[in-house]
Formats: structure tokens, C-alpha cells, sequence
């Protein structure tokens, strides 16, 4: 690969090196439950409720520990807008990574099958995927103000907290314009 053809260049101060994106286009990482994939409806249908929140709160502690352990996150369907999202978001940036959260005492199970569900929905595939409760770590992930995709305002607030520049989207209730207006002004603001 000639030096040119590189898409990282790496810089060295005396005390560490760190690896910045040459064009320094963001990375743009999708949160999968309520963005991409359909949690709150699968969630909804697992507990035979037509709203989640028709739940009280010690049937919905039961009914997240009946997920614990099971196959759930592999089977959720694609939220309306995931093949859309993911065409927009390549188009902006020119691929995506996933950023999604484990179940709290499930992590190990849960990642497991958001992974079978990424490879099973997905395509084209991410450019990586992390299963990490902690997202603000990386919203400057290689050295890149990155950007956020997702539908809770305390990972909102730790991604920008952080340095990342966040869209705050809920599949459920948000049209896709939201993102489109968003990518319209970060573009904007870049320039």
C-alpha cells in the first residue's frame, strides 16, 4: 500500500501516538435497541402487553429476567428505518460501527446474540462492533469527534459530555429527517 493510499496517519509526541482518520471524517456509531432494532415492540410482545410501559414495575423486572440467559436479542425484528439509516449513514460517512448496550446481568449472553443479530440483519456489515455499556468512551474513538445515533438521553449526554457530537433518534416516534437534518448540520458546521 503506497504511504498515500493509507487511510490513518500516525502521530508521535514523546509521550504516546495516537491514530487520527486523514480526512477526519467521523465515525457514526447506531445504537441497535429502538434505533435499529425493534426492542420495545419485541419486548412489548414478549410480555403479551400492547405497551411495555402497560408493565408495573415488578412485572417488568420479571419480564427482563425472563429474557436473561434466553436467545431474545437475536430475534428481534428490524425497526422500520434500519436498511434506511444504515444507506444514510454510509452515504455521510462512509461506513458505521455499532455501539450497543448489554442487558444488566446478561452481558456475556446478550452480546453474543446482538452479534448473531448484526451478521443475521445488517448489510452491509459493520465496520465494528462494540458491546459496551459505557458509550461516551467512545466519542473520540480514534482520535475523531464521532458521532452518536441513539435513543437514550443519558447516553446522549455522556457522548457529548465526552467531546462526540450526538443525535438523539427514536425509531418509534422520529422520522428520518431528523438524522438527514442533523448530518445537514454538522456538515454545515465542519465547513
Amino acid at each position: 500500500m503506497a504511504p498515500s493510499d493509507c487511510p490513518f496517519k500516525i502521530f508521535w509526541n514523546e509521550n504516546f501516538k495516537h491514530i487520527v482518520s486523514v480526512d477526519n471524517r467521523p465515525i457514526v456509531f447506531l445504537d441497535m435497541d429502538g434505533v435499529l432494532a425493534d426492542f420495545f415492540g419485541a419486548f412489548s410482545n414478549f410480555a403479551k402487553v400492547n405497551h411495555w410501559k402497560d408493565l408495573g414495575p415488578s412485572e417488568l423486572a420479571q419480564t427482563l429476567d425472563a429474557i436473561i440467559g434466553s436467545d431474545f436479542f437475536g430475534t428481534i425484528p428490524k425497526t422500520w428505518c434500519c436498511d434506511e439509516l444504515i444507506k444514510m449513514t454510509i452515504d455521510y460517512a462512509g461506513g458505521y460501527s455499532i455501539l450497543s448496550s448489554p442487558l444488566d446481568g446478561d452481558e456475556e449472553n446478550c452480546a453474543h446474540w446482538k452479534r448473531v443479530w448484526i451478521n443475521n440483519n445488517l448489510s452491509p456489515p459493520p465496520s465494528e462492533i462494540f458491546i459496551e455499556r459505557s458509550k461516551g468512551d467512545y466519542a473520540m474513538h480514534k482520535g475523531t469527534k464521532n458521532i452518536l445515533i441513539d435513543d437514550r438521553p443519558h447516553n446522549i449526554y455522556a457522548w457529548e459530555k465526552q467531546g462526540g457530537i450526538a443525535i438523539r433518534f427514536q425509531a418509534d416516534q422520529d422520522k428520518l429527517e431528523v438524522i438527514s437534518s442533523a448530518f445537514g448540520q454538522i456538515t454545515d458546521s465542519v465547513i
